[in-house]
């Protein structure tokens, strides 16, 4: 269902009008007269940096030597050797790239024969002064662009001058020549009933590469690789292991790279990165507003409280049409490795389930004080264990930010894993100036995952006054007597959290009876406008403790868990400014 589904989206976009035509980064224009002499460099988009121009299919290439048509790099193109920036090529490459243009310059003398045509004739005589003398003729074109070093891997388009702004390859002889050859190429063979769309047509031997994916190659991988005797079964070679014709292979292929195209200010068309190795890609049949709920879901950091709650909003204010609300949605993500590329998950289902699991999502992580939406980038980032780049996956699973996707989108339990590591980090003293936002972050996950692990548990927003279970108690005491140190000192080096939050959680009969010894002694020294409410405070959850076990040896991981809440509860409730009692009297 996913390639079918990737092969629909491709037609419906048009990609496939053109099965011989697909974009390509350029970054020169080559223009040569007619009888084949440069006549310039022109570097395109910023700094040569290139542009994605509609060229001729470029093969699937390996270690062997295949031209593009036409456009093609540095090495096919001019014979120049690859090699690194400041560095002198080797003998070794230097012979490749008199093969490599050996190879493209017989390709064009085959097109140009065959079809007469002026621009192919005038390509053709310019490959034929660079084999003559390729020192002299490469360095006339090379001097062109003095301000550039070259490494081979340029890719250039040519222009004749006297067609004006019009690409040799989109001359309309040159077209429909490539057009013939590529769809007699691709007819070779015996037709055999395509996995994908279920014709009888001729296979794909090879799949195009998917550009732009996490952790793969930066020339792209395959997502349908057959490279080695040991992938392959039944004597079939390539592409014959998993049958899918040469259609919807450039289907699957052109739909992929076109939602993982860069839009404007956005890194992805239709995609949003997932951690720091896979990608999210996303599509519906329909246009539906479902983007800006995934767009708060993953909204980048910068962003303000403000902008994501106008964006999570964005997404429930007016009426949206049933009939859209029912359409197909469809999520994919993917990551990459050394040779292909990885599916880690594949979601088929509605634009209007979607929203409602990602409204229950937020709605699972909120916490009174503050209702801002959590991105799941922000969240992650507060389980790590140093703030530094390099420590960004130390203690925490690679797949942990796609199982969390995962869960946001189908409404499934969220990872045991994330309880764990949640609470693993507010054992550790806070860094400088992370406290508030990171605290938060950790306790909403901590919530979010009890009330998925068990739905039957009921976990509130807020301060739950009327609470019996014991490990909630157990936190909103340690939030009190926490307050009251800070009441009676002030801003100390190690407070009591820092000390005894994880001791606390984990064992309370060894921790608490000493920190409520502790706290009679804070109580009295802090002044007694702030004592008088704490210390009411904590005898009315004390009072709530049963009279037998108030305070277990050990607590396993969910009651940690609840701790967790009921201390984050108490704390927000002590920051909240209180009404007084004729205010109270007068409501």
């Amino acid at each position: 269902m996913m390639l079918q589904a990737l092969v629909a989206l491709a037609e419906r976009k048009g990609l496939l009008e053109d099965p011989s035509i697909g974009k390509r980064v350029v970054n020169y224009q080559l223009r040569i007269s007619d009888d084949g002499r440069p006549l310039a460099l022109v570097p395109l988009g910023a700094e040569g940096r290139g542009l994605a121009l509609e060229v001729p299919v470029p093969p699937k290439r390996a270690s062997g030597i295949a031209p593009a048509f036409l456009v093609d790099n540095a090495q096919y193109v001019l014979g120049l050797p690859k090699h690194r920036k400041g560095e002198a090529p080797d003998a070794r490459s230097t012979e490749r790239a008199g093969k490599c243009l050996a190879a493209f310059a017989s390709q064009i003398r085959a097109a140009a024969d065959s079809t007469g045509d002026e621009g192919l004739v005038a390509v053709d005589a310019f490959l034929d002064r660079l084999q003559v003398d390729p020192v002299k003729e490469r360095t006339l074109v090379t001097e062109l662009s003095c301000d550039h070093e070259w490494t081979g891997d340029e890719c250039i388009a040519f222009l004749r001058d006297s067609d004006g702004t019009k690409y040799v390859h989109e001359r309309p002889k040159v077209r429909a020549y490539w057009a013939g050859k590529r769809s007699s190429a691709s007819s070779e063979g015996i037709p055999q009933r395509c996995l994908v769309t279920g014709a009888f047509a001729p296979l794909a031997r090879l799949h195009d590469s998917v550009k732009r994916i996490p952790d793969a190659q930066p020339s792209g991988a395959s997502l349908v690789s057959f490279n080695a005797p040991a992938f392959e079964s039944q004597h079939f070679e390539q592409g014959a292991n998993a049958p899918v014709s040469q259609r919807a292979a450039d289907g699957y292929v052109r739909a992929l790279n076109w939602l993982l195209e860069k839009q404007g200010e956005r890194r992805f068309r239709s995609g949003l990165a997932v951690g720091t190795d896979a990608v999210l890609v996303f599509w519906s049949h329909d246009e539906t507003d479902t983007a800006d709920v995934l767009l708060a879901l993953f909204a980048p950091e910068a962003a303000s409280e403000e902008d994501l709650r106008a964006v999570f909003d964005a997404a429930w204010k007016g009426l949206v049409p049933r009939d859209v609300d029912a359409t197909r949605f469809y999520a994919l993500t993917l990551s990459g490795n050394s040779s292909r590329v990885v599916v880690r998950d594949w979601l088929e289902t509605t634009a209007a389930e979607v929203k409602a699991n990602v409204r229950r999502y937020f709605g699972d992580l909120a916490l009174g004080g503050d209702d801002a939406p959590l991105p799941i980038g922000r969240m992650l980032r507060a389980l790590q264990a140093t703030p530094s780049a390099a420590a960004d996956k130390r203690g925490l699973s690679p797949m942990l930010a796609t199982r969390l996707v995962h869960a946001a989108l189908r409404g499934s339990p969220f990872p045991r894993e994330l309880l764990h590591a949640a609470l693993a980090r507010l054992r550790v003293p806070p860094r400088t100036g992370e406290w508030h936002g990171t605290l938060r972050a950790r306790v909403a996950l901590v919530k979010a995952t009890l009330l998925r692990l068990r739905p039957d548990q009921e976990v509130t927003v807020s301060l739950d006054e009327t609470s019996r279970s014991v490990p909630y108690l157990l936190g909103r005491l340690f939030a009190a007597i926490e307050k009251l140190q800070a009441d009676a000192l002030g801003d100390v080096n190690a407070s009591l959290r820092d000390r005894y939050f994880g001791s606390a959680s984990a064992t309370p009969a060894l921790v608490f009876p000493r920190l409520l010894r502790v706290s009679m002694h804070h109580a009295s020294k802090a002044e007694s406008e702030h004592r008088g409410w704490t210390e009411r405070v904590k005898a009315e959850i004390v009072d709530r403790l049963p009279a037998q076990g108030a305070f277990p040896r050990t607590l396993g991981l969910e009651e940690q868990g609840l701790f967790a809440v009921g201390y984050y509860h108490q704390r927000q409730a002590f920051f909240t400014p209180r009404r007084s009692a004729e205010t109270e009297v007068t409501a």
